[in-house]
């Protein structure tokens, strides 16, 4: 019983990560859109599929980063119990992997900057996708160890109600 509630928690913890990666990252894309060359001028329904692929990409970039995570700790569940070093390691990975993307796809020239977005000078990386992965992939962590851990007490509290009958 004790195995299928650890797996019900950590596909709790997996499924509501994605919900909360896709879902803040698609925000973030939408508002930020107006600072990117390519996507300036275009009106929400436009940029509605475009940022949606890119919330997809930002989510294998969150989950990547989890489980570059969790096997240097050597431990699956690694971001189930909310920890501030677990979110640390999520926000240091998300600036360094941000950092190194978009200094992949401006040199390739899939994408470029308008006046809108502030570029960080040593790094010579926009301001706006930087923050996005620093901040959300732990915040998309927390939301995730946050809901597996009601589900966690909901399971419990039933076992508990089952057993006193």
């Amino acid at each position: 019983m004790r195995t299928a509630e650890t797996s019900r928690s950590l596909w709790s913890f997996f499924a509501a990560l994605v919900l909360a990666a896709f879902g803040l990252n698609w925000l973030w894309e939408m508002v930020q859109m107006p600072a990117y060359v390519q996507m300036a001028g275009r009106s929400w329904t436009e940029a509605t599929l475009p940022c949606a692929l890119a919330s997809l990409g930002d989510v294998t970039v969150t989950l990547a980063i989890y489980g570059l995570g969790a096997l240097a700790a050597g431990q699956g569940r690694w971001g189930v119990q909310p920890r501030w070093n677990v979110y640390a390691t999520g926000a240091l990975l998300g600036g360094l992997v941000a950092t190194g993307l978009e200094c992949r796809f401006l040199a390739s020239g899939r994408w470029s900057y308008n006046e809108q977005m502030p570029v960080v000078p040593i790094l010579g990386v926009g301001l706006w996708p930087l923050l996005q992965l620093t901040l959300l992939v732990p915040v998309s962590w927390a939301s995730g160890a946050l809901w597996a851990s009601r589900v966690a007490r909901t399971s419990a509290a039933k076992g508990q109600d089952a057993q006193d009958r």
